[in-house]
């Protein structure tokens, strides 16, 4: 085998190979319960991260097809 494809190996194992998780993760349930406001809140911001370009974008395309 090549020593680039020897070098790659081993550093794409050594990066796969689970470690200690840090300190400030912890698992199991929240601490606090998630108000049903907060996540309306959240996925709101999500979709509108997700559709708000794209709705720009495609408001816009007859503009963009005049600059070519």
């Amino acid at each position: 085998m090549p020593l680039a494809a020897l070098s790659a190996r081993s550093l794409l194992r050594s990066a796969a190979r689970p470690g200690p998780a840090p300190r400030w993760i912890r698992s199991g349930p929240a601490q606090s319960p998630v108000s049903t406001g907060d996540t309306v809140l959240g996925l709101a911001a999500v979709f509108a991260s997700f559709f708000v370009p794209a709705a720009w974008v495609l408001g816009h395309i007859q503009d963009y097809k005049k600059r070519e």
